[in-house]
């Protein structure tokens, strides 16, 4: 009986530190990394959210619990699972620049996923944002005021409609617009994922009072997918694996480097200042 109690503690501090590494999980993949039912897993879930380690979500578990509670935790993870720690590191600090009632436009992207649970702590926010997942996912984590983009769905979850956009930017000031990069291109143009997205994108960054760009990795390199180029924006948040890349690019374009860590840098435009 023992050997089961300490078993059982194990795998749900192992479940609580992937959690917190990978910031988002489902309920399949923990079972087929800890070799365990789902119905398991779910059990697990829900003593690990009663416990305030984690927030359930449909299917799987969403890390939403400050730092200091997993600083005494010393679990061995898959070293796959590490790789996800600069994602985390990446959102916390593009969080240490929005303020409690904000109005923020989020764009679309895994890293945005990941943001939205930490928002929980901010009051009196307005998010807004064309994905449809993502809105459903603020609306469970956040007790923000969501506004989503209207208009024909499109691969992904995606809401595409310029009307609405133009509708949107009449109605509400925006504070913060941040976005998620797939790269910078030697001209310094800010390249995104969805081409579909560019126009829209366009607009509310030459709205928004501040624009953050965040930027995980070289993810493609597309020349038509440019919104703008590094003068547009206020800061580029990049993870370790960027900087070696893009540092001297950054410095070249007026920016300085603000906030490092091992896992991510953070650069200001100085003419933004």
């Amino acid at each position: 009986m023992a050997r089961a109690s300490s078993g059982l503690l194990k795998r749900r501090l192992q479940i609580a530190e992937i959690v917190r590494k990978q910031g988002e999980v489902k309920v399949d993949e923990l079972s087929e990394l800890l070799q365990v039912s789902n119905v398991t897993i779910r059990q697990d879930l829900t003593y690990l959210e009663q416990q305030g380690y984690l927030k359930r979500s449909f299917g799987g578990a969403i890390y939403v619990t400050p730092e200091g509670v997993f600083n005494q935790l010393s679990v061995n993870t898959p070293s796959y699972i590490q790789s996800n720690s600069c994602d985390i590191e990446l959102v916390k600090t593009c969080l240490s620049y929005i303020n409690d009632g904000d109005t923020l436009f989020l764009s679309h992207g895994n890293l945005i996923r990941k943001l939205i649970p930490f928002l929980h702590c901010k009051k009196s926010l307005i998010l807004i944002m064309n994905d449809i997942s993502n809105a459903q996912l603020a609306k469970e984590f956040t007790d923000a005021e969501v506004v989503l983009v209207g208009g024909a769905i499109l691969e992904g979850n995606l809401l595409l409609d310029n009307k609405m956009i133009n509708f949107i930017l009449n109605q509400f000031s925006i504070s913060h617009f941040v976005i998620e990069l797939s790269s910078i291109n030697t001209d310094n143009q800010l390249i995104i994922e969805s081409l579909e997205q560019v126009r829209i994108y366009q607009q509310i960054m030459k709205k928004a009072a501040h624009t953050i760009g965040i930027l995980p990795q070289r993810i493609i390199h597309n020349n038509d997918n440019s919104i703008g180029t590094l003068v547009d924006i206020d800061m580029v948040m990049l993870s370790r694996s960027a900087v070696t890349e893009y540092h001297q690019q950054l410095l070249d374009a007026n920016f300085e480097q603000l906030i490092s860590n091992k896992y991510c840098v953070t650069y200001q435009n100085k003419l933004e200042t």
